[in-house]
């Protein structure tokens, strides 16, 4: 397990949510809009880059996106939606890659798998995250109450409770954008989930049944 670049890329992935707790508030919403996001996604070109060498290439380029949208963020005051759509961008392809990565190797399922799936199911989370932002800094009043989702660790909490399905009591979306999105990332989870199990199943049951036939052909 220890040898899975995929183990340690859910360590990594984890620890945007371990490290929350740990920090003072106002430095919390800097680390994770910045430096944790943008060493996340450097992660997941490194880390794939070791079996594959193609997405060394996307590596440079999502590298250089996210450093030009944090200058520009920086030089343009009130150009935070540009950091939130590079980011938003560079996850989508993260989470493509990676769920191509995890259905290459669905047919024998392991704890690479697994882990390859769980990484995948928590990169969908992560691009919502960011699509929120998007929201909230074209329509502050998005979501009730007004100012709900400036925080960026906030946006992570909504997007994932949406994800799961057990939903934010606290948060309320209010435009027709929040709403639709809000629908779209909940039926994007349940489909993911029906997806992985019935390919798991279908897997385990495929292996079983080759099981069967080569100790019949023993005999």
């Amino acid at each position: 397990m220890l040898r899975s670049t995929n183990f340690w890329f859910f360590v990594i992935l984890s620890l945007n949510f371990w490290l929350v707790p740990l920090l003072p508030e106002d430095e919390v919403d800097d680390l994770l809009g910045d430096g944790l996001m943008a060493f996340t996604l450097l992660a997941v070109v490194v880390l794939q880059g070791l079996t594959e060498r193609r997405f060394r290439h996307w590596a440079i380029v999502a590298g250089a996106c996210i450093i030009a949208a944090i200058a520009l963020e920086e030089l343009l005051p009130g150009a935070a939606y540009i950091e939130d759509a590079a980011f938003a961008v560079c996850f989508a392809a993260a989470t493509a890659l990676y769920f191509h990565t995890m259905t290459q190797s669905l047919r024998r399922v392991t704890f690479d798998t697994v882990f390859a799936a769980v990484c995948t199911y928590i990169l969908i989370g992560m691009f919502f995250a960011f699509v929120f932002g998007l929201i909230v800094q074209s329509d502050p009043e998005a979501f009730a109450p007004a100012g709900a989702l400036s925080a960026r660790y906030d946006q992570v909490y909504y997007s994932f409770a949406t994800l799961t399905t057990l939903g934010a009591a606290d948060v309320l979306p209010v435009s027709d954008a929040a709403k639709m999105m809000t629908v779209f990332e909940a039926t994007t989870g349940l489909i993911y989930i029906a997806f992985l199990v019935g390919s798991i199943v279908g897997a385990f049951s495929a292996g079983l049944v080759a099981r069967k036939i080569d100790q019949s052909a023993e005999e």
